[in-house]
């Protein structure tokens, strides 16, 4: 049983606070006597429960108040777990519409189209990848290819590595749920080109399979083929070495397949095609001097004849290589490619413009380098947000779109250079389906290959629709070296319009084109590791950590220190508060070095808003719980003035408390210093209580602070069990979790109930996460579950979801995700919460009591280009055209009734009622009329 001592004995502690009514109060009485009822009811479930939860052989939790399995769902929940929405962009090539006024981008669960001219969202269409099962699959399935059809521009394209084809109008969203089968079950790339047989022109699409892990095929497929079952397709070429990639162009004469290190180029020679079965190519070969990363072909045709094909090759250590008619060379033996290096590291794109007189390409370095061949001249567009993955030209030649790995996509016009669409996602760490192409080179550094932290998020209260979360400079610097993960920046997501809205870095960050160093090392960049905003959103205040790397510490290595402690000692700790204007821009107005400093940098482990008053509190390893509140700056004895001419303010640590358990400790200076310690902090509902849970060595303590004279008020020992990962507070309970996630009542000073989480990896460890919803009075837990195979959290793992309610000890939810929860928080204005997993999908879990924040997607919208809208202005007098003239020559025009008169209603009022959520995610219409309706209408008067 956990126990509780008071530290002041001459003062009334929270203990005797708390208990004072309860003796004389019935209501707490009936409330402690319902309690023991629902535990005495657990108890007799004695395990029968988790026959009833359909997840329970694999569950992350284990009760351990005397039961054997996790009880059963609550009967009275109305919980559920809506589609995800959001994803992330694959490094596939966007998509223009033949006329340019859309844009589509293929995510890893979706196909979504956006309008080139706003940006917004136009469509989603999910595709169901079945999950492979994850302990016995190697790789799950995932999109490797997605084209345009060059007979029906309403059509696409889209190809699954486990041989499934879709074709999808993605004008209407149909055809996603009907797929073909193809009999390859390892596809690599699909390409897709239009051939003109005797009497019509059909779409032939071309798949790059693996046969073996050292050989591959090229196979024909038709739409006709794919109808009537024909999986195996027209066998076109075969080789032995590993594919890369396809290409299928002029108007079908023309294949270019890339291997490791070799291309294989396929010519049709002749004049016309009778049928697809006639369908012969005349291949050749030729090895190239580096690994092949990306390519484009530009054909020129004359009178329907292939006369001639430029072929670009971009490699893997930066090297681009122009072959100018290819048939031509390889008819002649004479290839003779033109060498332009630019890049330091592997191409990721490259492009040639639809004269053929440039190039565009792009990598690692985030500069846009645009060739001009002839002239041999180069231009770039610099610095932009993170490695350029894929790059696509318009069918006019006047844009490019150019796609990023942190999640977002641009268009540029090609005159001006500058950005006239841009779309962004959630940019947290993932991890891809399919490896960088920074791996195809051995680097001196590897990259992060499981994800062993959780994102940092919060919400603004300020506008409850944005979450503010903690991102890197897109993937490849955010996955660093080896287990460091950088995250200097934080993005501000907006759920209304699902939009990235902007990003800020509250971190030092590396922004130049030399990312490396002179030894191949990455640059590594701070990480923030918490977020907190202030009751009114107004400040913002965060802490971030950078560590240099082990192998930059040799230098100051003295006496018996190790390369690891070196590091440790030349850690740096900031703590920084933030001023939030109206426009999401963030101001630092104070950075703490080292908040919590001995003879060492410590880490700070968690910071809290104070939810009635601008403050914070942080807890440190040191053992002292520090309280940090405003004050006035002061020059001359003045006080400063902005530019607003409102005085100016800073932070200051106004009270330092130290936590008993550290004073045990004080004289163990060199042992400190090897003891693992964990620690958080949470206030109370009324701000008048700050809980401190602490853990050092073997004790941990849960101690509560008076926030206005910064007294220990009671100390509470035994529900802390290993690592202290987060509190929080809800009414007159304490939710815990550390290795157990313990509900306590500070009132009955008993506890309610508590569950062992299995023992996992570290790593699963830091991913348990707690989220409370002071609104609907539940919490969540999110946990990894743990694989039985491996430890590390890598592609394929998953993560569970347990919704808790304080009054019930039965879950109200439990619901395993696909992928892992990265981040968990309650979802403002709401009675739910807003999950976010490592396929940067978003999640919204939602009491169906309630209207959820996100709203259902509409996937069978339609969408028609021609239909003109009537504008509001017309639609006001509709009222009015429906009087008949005789009613207006019987009507007096000098009487007016107040109550029959038409309501006049703003057009943004009407335009808002619409402007909820995008598009594919509008709430039901009968709401939206409901909305109207009430607009119009007069209230109804009240009868004498």
């Amino acid at each position: 049983m956990p126990s509780k001592t008071d530290i002041n004995g001459d003062s009334a502690s929270l203990k005797k606070r708390k208990r004072e009514p309860k003796d004389d109060s019935a209501q707490a009485q009936q409330k402690k006597h319902r309690r023991k009822t629902e535990q005495e009811k657990a108890d007799a479930l004695n395990g029968e429960g988790a026959n009833q939860t359909s997840h329970t052989d694999d569950t992350s939790l284990q009760p351990i108040n005397g039961h054997s399995g996790l009880p059963g769902v609550s009967s009275q929940s109305q919980w559920k777990v809506q589609p995800p929405m959001g994803g992330r962009m694959l490094n596939i090539d966007p998509i223009f519409s033949a006329d340019e006024k859309f844009l589509i981008i293929t995510y890893n669960t979706s196909i979504q189209v956006f309008s080139t001219e706003s940006s917004l969202p136009i469509r989603r269409i999910p595709i169901p990848l079945t999950e492979t099962d994850s302990e016995n699959a190697t790789t799950p399935a995932h999109i490797v290819a997605t084209s345009l059809s060059k007979t029906q521009g309403a059509y696409i394209w889209v190809a699954c590595s486990d041989g499934r084809i879709w074709n999808i109008n993605w004008r209407l969203g149909t055809g996603s749920d009907t797929p073909f089968t193809i009999t390859s079950s390892n596809l690599v790339d699909m390409s897709v080109d239009a051939i003109d047989l005797p009497n019509s022109k059909i779409d032939v699409l071309l798949v790059l399979q693996n046969t073996t892990p050292t050989s591959a095929q090229i196979v024909a497929h038709t739409r006709e083929s794919l109808l009537e079952g024909k999986g195996e397709g027209l066998l076109l070429h075969s080789f032995d070495q590993s594919p890369q990639m396809l290409r299928f162009a002029a108007s079908g004469r023309l294949i270019v397949a890339a291997a490791k290190t070799a291309l294989h180029i396929g010519y049709f020679k002749a004049s016309k095609v009778a049928s697809i079965d006639t369908l012969k190519f005349d291949f050749h070969s030729f090895d190239l001097p580096d690994i092949i990363s990306c390519l484009d072909v530009h054909p020129v045709l004359k009178d329907k004849k292939l006369i001639r094909a430029d072929v670009v090759v971009g490699c893997a250590r930066g090297a681009i290589y122009l072959y100018n008619d290819v048939l031509s060379g390889i008819a002649e033996r004479t290839l003779q490619p033109t060498k332009l290096h630019w890049h330091r590291r592997a191409v990721h794109s490259v492009k040639l413009s639809r004269d053929g007189n440039y190039l565009i390409s792009g990598g690692a370095e985030t500069v846009l380098v645009l060739w001009q061949i002839d002239a041999g001249r180069t231009e770039t567009l610099p610095h932009l947000s993170a490695t350029i993955e894929n790059i696509t030209i318009s069918p006019r030649g006047a844009s490019y779109a150019v796609h990023l790995d942190d999640n977002s996509t641009m268009v540029l016009s090609t005159a001006e250079m500058k950005p006239t669409m841009y779309v962004s996602g959630i940019q947290s760490l993932v991890l891809e389906e399919t490896p960088s192409k920074e791996s195809l080179v051995r680097r001196v550094w590897r990259s992060a290959d499981e994800i062993s932290a959780p994102v940092v998020a919060t919400s603004n209260p300020r506008n409850p629709s944005q979450m503010f979360l903690c991102v890197g400079n897109g993937q490849q610097a955010t996955q660093g070296a080896g287990t460091t993960v950088s995250a200097p920046l934080v993005q501000v997501f907006d759920l209304a319009s699902f939009q990235g809205v902007s990003k800020h870095a509250i971190a030092r960050t590396s922004s130049t084109e030399a990312n490396i160093t002179r030894d191949g090392q990455p640059i590594m960049e701070p990480t923030a590791t918490s977020l907190s905003f202030s009751k009114d959103g107004k400040w913002l205040a965060s802490i971030d950590e950078w560590q240099p790397p082990e192998r930059d510490t040799a230098a100051f290595l003295t006496g018996s220190k190790t390369v690891a402690e070196a590091a440790r000692q030349r850690k740096e700790i900031y703590l920084k508060f933030w001023e939030v204007h109206e426009d999401n821009s963030l101001e630092l107005v104070t950075r703490v070095n080292e908040a919590h400093h001995t003879d060492l940098p410590q880490a700070i482990f968690d910071v809290a808003s104070d939810p009635v008053s601008s403050r914070f509190a942080t807890i440190g390893n040191d053992g002292v719980v520090r309280f940090w509140s405003t004050q006035y700056r002061i020059r001359d004895g003045l006080a400063v003035k902005g530019h607003d001419g409102e005085p100016l303010r800073s932070w200051h640590c106004s009270r330092a408390v130290t936590l008993p358990v550290r004073e045990k400790q004080e004289d163990l200076v060199e042992e400190t210093r090897k003891v693992f310690r964990s620690g958080a902090v949470a206030y109370s509902e009324d701000g008048s209580i700050l809980f401190a849970a602490y853990r050092v060595s073997t004790e941990g303590l849960v101690v509560a602070i008076d926030t206005q004279t910064g007294t220990i008020r009671d100390v509470i020992s035994g529900i802390i069990r290993g690592e202290v990962r987060s509190i929080q507070s809800m009414g007159s309970c304490l939710i815990l979790l550390s290795e157990d996630i313990a509900v306590y009542d500070t009132v009955s000073d008993e506890l309610l109930y508590s569950y062992k989480l299995k023992d996992t990896s570290l790593a699963a460890k830091r991913l348990t996460q707690l989220a409370v919803n002071h609104q609907s009075r539940t919490f969540a837990l999110a946990a990894p579950i743990p694989h039985p195979r491996q430890d590390k959290l890598k592609k394929g793992a998953r993560s569970e979801l347990t919704v808790f309610s304080l009054d019930d000890q039965e879950p109200q939810l439990v619901q395993q995700f696909p992928h892992l929860i990265t981040s968990v928080l309650a979802a403002p204005g709401s009675s739910g919460f807003v999950v976010v997993d490592s396929a940067a999908q978003i999640w919204a879990v939602t009491d169906t009591v309630e209207q959820p924040l996100i709203l259902k997607p509409m996937d069978h919208m339609t969408m028609d280009d021609t239909v003109e809208t009537q504008p509001v202005q017309d639609a006001l007098v509709l009222q009015d055209e429906e009087v008949s003239d005789e009613e207006m020559e019987d009507a007096d025009p000098m009487e007016v009734d107040d109550d029959d008169h038409a309501a006049v209603v703003a057009q943004q009022h009407v335009v808002q009622a619409f402007n909820v959520a995008p598009t594919f995610a509008l709430a039901p219409l009968d709401g939206s009329f409901s909305q109207l309706a009430a607009m119009w209408c007069a209230k109804p008067t009240s009868s004498e």
